[in-house]
């Protein structure tokens, strides 16, 4: 056993204990020197993902057991401890071809409270660890995290499947004719499950399962049902191209793209992303990326032909394709900061700014005038409230605003959009302005909507 990290393991409580002894037969690497557990996933391996999923749900205690090319594996997870600043156990089960109880039984030495039990070729929602963590584990019992969508699990045929009754589980195994749920490899355990390995063993029966069973037959097994949770196993080429598919699907920010992300730039900005989260490339250097990409937008503006002006416009609808790169390459590789969606609002603002003055500057020169000026400030501020009345909402309710199609045609995505087509026609003046006067009547909708809804009619 050798410890990778600076952190004394006993300050800890919940240790994760992730199984990564199996050579993994029906999902191999091309690459000689390296395991399953290493095989990536848009620039994160398997098990780096299950370490940070692990670790977004609060967790930081780690060990890991290893077994089939166990130094090339070791020598991967020493370089994910100084990455991430993690404290992670590594434990050798020499007996790891028996089947996966024995590797859970070869950390017992390092348990001595509850602790959690992960695979490391499973990708999950780490909302699943939060909330299974919270759950009354019974007296030297045990909590598994079951899927009853089971016309939803991916190869159902291989899956582990499980009995549920009333929230008990009676029955495990991959073979059982009648079950209700799936296994997904997430266990939240008491020291119990060690003595009931032994047993296993003792039946010459070596996989987790067959401990788990031994629970059962206590009635002591509890489940916990995830229910739309993500949850995936990776064992074969299929299912990995399957969990590719789905993790680029959960991208999608259903309840905050408007229109244009929706249905022109997520479709691009994801590709973009994919091909991004192989480089070491982080969030806030995308969201500068976009940035400059629209202050450049800005710049071209101001020279005011149309070639300039034509340039201006994709230059325009490229930083806002861009600007959702940051955020999807943040939850793709677990990079998400409160200071990078900070910086990102920031300087979104900045960048709208000097479009509009851009704009308003080029319209100026043809149409000198202090009406030029004030239209172009006009839409400005309708575009910073717009940003401003959603935060505030939020501020003051505690809840996100409510939706409705106005809105939806005042997010960002659209209004670049639109400038971008106004572009297109040079018209980017009035393409500002056409935008501005949909925010402030956005504005003024929310307004009155939520004047009538929230009841404060009756304080006039």
């Amino acid at each position: 056993m050798s410890i990778i990290g600076t952190k004394a393991a006993a300050e800890i409580n919940n240790k994760v204990v992730i199984l990564a002894a199996g050579e993994g037969k029906r999902l191999r690497t091309k690459k000689k020197n390296e395991t399953k557990a290493q095989i990536k996933v848009y620039g994160l391996s398997l098990i780096q993902r299950a370490i940070l999923s692990a670790k977004k749900a609060g967790l930081s205690n780690f060990i890991v057991v290893v077994g089939y090319k166990k130094e090339i594996l070791v020598s991967h997870l020493k370089k994910l401890s100084k990455i991430h600043d993690l404290n992670i156990e590594i434990v050798e089960n020499p007996q790891w071809e028996k089947g996966n109880g024995t590797s859970v039984y070869a950390c017992h030495d390092l348990i001595k409270g509850n602790f959690f039990i992960l695979m490391c070729d499973h990708l999950f929602d780490p909302s699943i660890l939060t909330e299974l963590s919270k759950n009354n584990l019974p007296e030297n019992g045990a909590i598994l995290a079951i899927d009853k969508n089971i016309d939803k699990v991916f190869d159902l045929g291989d899956a582990t499947k499980v009995q549920d009754q009333d929230g008990s589980i009676i029955r495990i195994g991959k073979n059982l004719k009648s079950f209700n749920a799936v296994d997904t490899g997430i266990f939240f355990c008491t020291p119990t499950i060690f003595a009931a390995l032994e047993n296993a063993f003792r039946e010459r029966k070596h996989s987790l399962s067959d401990g788990i069973a031994r629970i059962i037959n206590l009635d002591k097994m509890k489940a916990y049902d995830i229910g739309n949770k993500f949850w995936l196993d990776i064992d074969t080429e299929k299912s990995l191209k399957y969990a590719k598919r789905a993790l680029l699907s959960q991208l999608n920010k259903i309840s905050e793209d408007g229109f244009i992300s929706r249905f022109v730039n997520r479709p691009i900005s994801k590709r973009i992303s994919v091909m991004l989260s192989y480089f070491p490339i982080s969030p806030n250097i995308i969201t500068i990326i976009s940035f400059v990409t629209g202050l450049m937008a800005a710049f071209m503006f101001i020279k005011g032909n149309y070639f300039f002006t034509l340039f201006a416009g994709l230059l325009v609808q490229l930083s806002s394709i861009i600007d959702g790169c940051d955020g999807e390459i943040a939850r793709l590789k677990f990079q998400g900061t409160p200071f990078g969606a900070w910086f990102d609002t920031i300087l979104d603002r900045y960048v709208d700014t000097a479009i509009s003055i851009g704009i308003g500057y080029s319209f100026w020169l043809t149409h000198p005038g202090v009406l030029s000026w004030i239209g172009c400030i006009l839409a400005l501020v309708g575009f910073i409230l717009t940003s401003y009345l959603k935060k505030e909402y939020f501020r003051r309710y505690f809840e996100e605003m409510p939706k409705s199609f106005i809105r939806t045609l005042t997010k960002r995505d659209t209004r670049l959009f639109v400038i971008f087509m106004g572009a297109i026609i040079n018209k980017p003046y009035w393409a500002l302005i056409s935008i501005g006067i949909i925010s402030h009547i956005g504005i003024g909708w929310s307004f009155l909507e939520i004047y009538f809804r929230k009841n404060h009619s009756g304080r006039m």
